[in-house]
């Protein structure tokens, strides 16, 4: 028995998809499983700073006063509740303009007689792709004050006109910035979903008497719901967890959310409070992605693709034909293009504030030294410090993607080569669990556990190994779920002709599958770095003056009033984003949500 136990473990080893399955097994609970198992052990006891609040308390000893402070104290409205609530209001708001805003315009896309159709698909998806908090600096150039923002903005610059706080900063702007960024969320998915409707459903209803808003009601809306629900519940879960545009429009009034209540309490280093928070905000992303997969899989879905064929039929706007161009065209260069504009303005002036003619310089972009501008610091391509965090960003993107492409493939060949066996399952739902953490908790579950060494993994903190890591280990799903949607379309015979031909398995899976695998490889690893390049909220708090990264820049920057040189480094982001982008649809590839 004993041998034939010893001979079916050595049987299993010499499988390659078996033997490296369980290496990535074990490596996605180290990763996945223990920091998040890490952070909750370390919510029930003493740290540091808790010692200090609680007499006779020991460091390290069992509590449950985190918890209790943090859901039941004098400062639990504060610290808890008005953020929750603050994130809720934000993520309704924003996901009903990005639902009421993306279903209208796909329908006004893909089932009318709209014209210049192919730019608008274009332009629609740009506010996903750049930064999210692209439309939230150019809101606080166009409506901040004096008495909101420190210099006029450009309203009141030229206008004279004294927005009041709430328009300038807190909970309007916030949704309205996310409500953009979110708008392609809903407008892709329900791309998809409009172009697959049989126009002769629509008409058939319009011969039996229907009027147009009853066919919308009862017969595109029904159809159209499994995409709408799936906007909703991800752009939903996207502004619970959201940090960078609530840090900019919210922060400077103290108008906290969870995510920006969690960079407080552990910049700070309040780790046992920023620990519950991270918990609270985990536990209600998670909650509404299950919700999500579950619908999929519940809700009322209806057949409209079969082998009969299908027929597009265009809805004639008539006389709305071109207002409805134009008043689109009008949102794009409003949103779309005008932040980015507006900020490349931003960068031109010598003095903010102040739009004059007579004030444009490039001082911000290749000036030397100037004591009296942006105290004596230099423009962004001559000052060193900002170089290093170019390279920074460029070398973390370009890691990460190439890491992530390799394991991403190798994962997508276990899953796939172990399919119906549980260690299959095991890794495909680990390799998804990242995305249900919000990213400024995921950063944060990640520097404290690398603070400390673990047996040969030495500390961590303040290294760049742990930023390439933390974002391998965050942007997982998107790997993954590329290598195993290649894996798929592989078929194993092809590798089994190696098998018998005595081709060792490397030689068989860099010569037969990776290059068969390689344009999901390529689309994998291409949005994996579009991704690092923009990211704020997952390496905020993993930074150093070492290890500084151009959004850590903007973020710090945009905090002192160093406005130029952030929008400058903002636009020196975007342009590498799109370039990749574009690079991307040349290749043949396209960017997924």
């Amino acid at each position: 028995m004993k041998m034939k136990a010893i001979y079916q473990f050595r049987q299993f080893f010499r499988r390659p998809e078996k033997s490296w399955g369980v290496i990535l097994f074990l490596l996605l609970i180290f990763l996945v499983v223990v920091p998040a198992v890490y952070i909750l052990l370390n919510s029930f006891v003493f740290d540091a700073a808790g010692i200090r609040l609680v007499r006779g308390a020991q460091l390290g000893q069992a509590t449950i006063f985190y918890w209790t402070r943090v859901l039941h104290s004098r400062i639990s409205k504060a610290i808890l509740y008005e953020p929750a609530l603050h994130s809720v209001s934000i993520a309704v708001g924003m996901t009903a303009i990005s639902l009421s805003l993306g279903a209208f315009l796909a329908w006004l896309v893909v089932r009318t007689n709209l014209p210049w159709k192919r730019f608008f698909s274009m332009t629609l998806i740009i506010p996903y792709i750049v930064p999210s908090w692209t439309v939230a600096l150019a809101w606080i150039m166009v409506f901040k004050s004096k008495r909101f923002g420190g210099t006029p903005g450009l309203l009141n610059a030229l206008f004279g006109v004294d927005v009041p706080e709430w328009i300038s900063f807190g909970y309007v702007p916030i949704i309205i910035a996310l409500g953009v960024h979110y708008i392609p969320y809903t407008f892709i998915l329900m791309r998809g979903a409009l172009a697959n409707i049989d126009s002769r459903l629509e008409e058939s209803a319009e011969l039996l008497g229907a009027n147009r808003f009853e066919i919308l009601r009862k017969i595109t809306f029904p159809i159209t719901l499994p995409a709408l629900g799936s906007a909703f519940i991800l752009t939903f879960s996207k502004g619970l967890g959201e940090f960078a545009t609530q840090a900019f429009l919210g922060l400077p009034i103290r108008y906290y959310t969870l995510s920006t209540r969690v960079y407080s309490t552990l910049s700070n280093r309040l780790y046992g409070e920023g620990y519950v928070l991270a918990l609270i905000l985990i536990l209600t992303t998670a909650v509404m992605v299950w919700a999500n997969q579950a619908l999929l899989g519940t809700r009322k879905a209806f057949v409209t693709i079969s082998g009969k064929g299908t027929r597009k039929k265009a809805v004639d706007l008539g006389v709305w034909r071109r207002p409805a161009a134009f008043g689109l065209l009008l949102f794009v260069i409003v949103f779309v293009l005008g932040p980015l504009l507006l900020l490349g303005w931003q960068t031109l002036m010598r003095y903010e504030g102040q739009y004059g003619f007579d004030n444009v310089t490039l001082h911000y972009w290749f000036g030397k030294a100037d004591p009296e501008l942006a105290e004596g610091q230099p423009g962004i391509f001559r000052n060193p410090f900002i170089l290093g965090a170019i390279k920074n960003s460029v070398l973390l993107a370009g890691a990460t993607a190439i890491i992530s492409g390799i394991i991403g493939i190798l994962l997508g060949y276990t899953v796939v080569r172990n399919r119906g066996h549980i260690l299959s399952r095991a890794i495909e739902n680990l390799s998804f669990v990242p995305y249900m953490v919000p990213g400024i908790a995921f950063g944060g579950i990640f520097l404290t556990m690398f603070a400390r060494s673990w047996g040969p993994v030495p500390a961590l903190y303040g290294t760049f190994t742990l930023l390439v890591l933390t974002c391998v280990v965050k942007y997982l799903p998107y790997s993954s779920s590329s290598g195993i949607a290649a894996m798929h379309q592989i078929d194993p015979s092809l590798e089994e002709v190696g098998v018998i031909h005595g081709i060792s398995w490397r030689t068989r899976f860099t010569r037969i599958v990776m290059p068969l695998s390689k344009a999901g490889i390529l689309s994998a690893m291409l949005l994996t770095l579009v991704t690092t390049m923009r990211v704020l909220d997952v390496v905020v708090l993993l930074v150093t003056p070492k290890t500084t990264l151009m959004t850590s820049i903007i973020f710090r920057y945009q905090t002192q009033d160093f406005t130029q040189h952030a929008y400058a480094i903002m636009l020196v982001i975007v342009f590498i984003i799109l370039a990749a982008h574009f690079y991307l649809h040349r290749l043949g590839g396209k960017i997924e949500l």
